[in-house]
């Protein structure tokens, strides 16, 4: 008798076992193992999240610890890849007096490749902006993820066009459960140490007085997480609507080709002042669609007319 339900949860309920495929380097995810679902053809790799000598924690501890990662792993939603399983080792490390035994804690997860920066970079050796439609499949792909999580107090921290994903199997906008994989806070902190002005343009204004100072985000009370997460949101959509494109008033080039409702979504997402920023439950209350009155025009041609009268300077 044919089991109900759709392929992916088939697969991910009903192999046997993990096959080790190869060791690979993701420049946002890091050093990986590559898996294949057996006998399924699905592939899916591991992170190593938790490093910790034994000495430092017992038996009951270090339980306790997998048993969390165990839950978060639990947490699914159509617009975040799937963390499929988390699972512990005991290894010997060598240091400098000597070797250490440390516990350690793997996650399992899809591995998303197509990243909206890459999508984005096609549109832009076409020269043609990103229909409105697909727009907001993306902010609303986005959004439900980012809502999702602001709703469990998860917050992302590591918004940019390269950790947003296109799904091409499922035709998804997606993103990961960047604090399970990358632990809490940790993106931020990176943030604080980086002068790589390709992150640094999404810091929201308000992180941008603690960049490489003594003092952590996560200590930080005034600083709302989930608020810089829209601030970066807004600055990757800048970003893909004008396919890298730098104006000195992007919002005001776009408006001849976007609605209003967009143009406000992304004023809101950008705002400089945080107490007046929403986050993503006050996003929602937001118009996610052109109003039925604006007509969405492409105008391909004309479009095409402003990229080959401006010169290659781009920003990423």
């Amino acid at each position: 008798m044919a089991k109900k339900g759709d392929p992916k949860t088939l697969v991910l309920n009903n192999f046997e076992e993990l096959k080790f495929v190869d060791n690979i380097y993701c420049p946002q995810r890091g050093q990986l193992r590559l898996f294949r679902f057996h006998p399924f053809a699905k592939y899916m790799v591991s992170k190593l999240v938790c490093s910790v000598p034994v000495q430092q924690m017992d038996v009951n501890q270090q339980q306790q610890l997998l048993k969390q990662y165990k839950e978060r792993c639990k947490i699914k939603q159509p617009h975040i890849f799937y963390c499929i399983e988390s699972e512990s080792q005991k290894t010997v490390k060598p240091g400098q007096f000597g070797q250490t035994e440390v516990f350690q804690i793997f996650v399992f997860f899809e591995y998303g490749q197509l990243t909206l920066h890459e999508l984005t970079e096609r549109r832009q050796a076409k020269r043609y902006l990103i229909p409105e439609p697909e727009v907001w499949c993306l902010i609303k792909g986005v959004m439900q993820a980012m809502h999702f999580f602001q709703n469990n107090n998860i917050p992302h921290g590591m918004i940019t066009t390269k950790t947003i994903y296109f799904d091409e199997e499922y035709l998804l906008y997606r993103v990961y459960d960047q604090e399970l994989i990358g632990g809490r806070w940790g993106n931020f902190i990176k943030y604080q140490q980086t002068k790589d002005p390709e992150i640094q343009v999404f810091l929201a204004p308000e992180t941008k007085p603690f960049i490489n100072s003594e003092a952590s985000l996560l200590e930080t009370a005034q600083i709302n997480p989930f608020k810089v997460d829209v601030f970066a949101f807004g600055i990757v959509l800048l970003q893909c609507l004008t396919l890298f494109q730098a104006f000195e008033n992007p919002l005001k080039w776009l408006d001849q080709f976007y609605s209003k409702n967009l143009m406000t979504f992304i004023t809101q997402c950008i705002q400089p002042d945080p107490n007046k920023r929403q986050d993503w439950i006050g996003l929602y209350q937001l118009p996610l669609e052109p109003s039925q009155d604006q007509k969405i025009n492409e105008r391909n041609s004309l479009i095409q007319s402003h990229f080959e009268n401006r010169g290659q300077k781009t920003f990423r």
